[in-house]
């Protein structure tokens, strides 16, 4: 490496060779029926890859949060991450779920509390989403306020999804995985 590639700010890693990982590893990743950059990359965590690809599959058909509330929050990491990769992943997909186009510009612009744009429920989703990104938690009065709105457990999901992606989102950006945006949205519950 010559001594301006190490002082260069620019991100080029190879994605891992899968014939060389664990045998489960590999089956697991031969197994995706959409096999995205992150998905690749990941094999550089052979000890975690098969957790977070189940952890994927359930965010996207297990959770009692719906889709359409659940592509609001990855919207919103996305935007407040400035996640490039995961916004462009979930432009067809959170289309599928339902989100209009004048949420996708109110979510990049951050404007959440707009009473044009966003009911008051998902006012009150998205406050509690920013809280538990910005804060790590949110605080109790905003809490049960959610919860008139939502029930605890789409409340825990809607932290797991939180967590989830802003995990990827440093993941994403520190391995600098060029975008391979979904085009069908064909992974919201049916």
């Amino acid at each position: 490496m010559s001594s301006n590639e190490r002082i260069s700010s620019k991100i080029d890693i190879e994605y891992p060779n899968f014939e060389e990982l664990p045998e489960r590893v590999k089956q697991k990743y031969e197994g995706l029926s959409t096999k995205v950059n992150f998905f690749r990359m990941l094999g550089y965590s052979p000890g975690t890859y098969e957790e977070v690809i189940d952890l994927t599959n359930a965010i996207f058909k297990k959770l009692t949060l719906s889709d359409y509330h659940k592509e609001l929050l990855v919207l919103q990491v996305a935007a407040t991450e400035g996640s490039n990769y995961e916004w462009e992943q979930h432009v067809s997909i959170a289309q599928s779920a339902g989100v209009r186009e004048d949420q996708f510009i109110a979510i990049a612009e951050q404007r959440i509390d707009d009473g044009e744009v966003f009911v008051e429920r998902e006012r009150v989703l998205l406050r509690f989403g920013k809280f538990i990104h910005e804060q790590g938690k949110a605080p109790g009065v905003v809490f049960k306020h959610t919860l008139e709105h939502f029930s605890a457990e789409e409340l825990a999901d809607a932290m797991i999804v939180i967590g989830f992606y802003k995990m990827l989102s440093i993941f994403i950006q520190t391995f600098n995985l060029p975008i391979d945006a979904q085009e069908d949205g064909n992974w919201v519950k049916k």
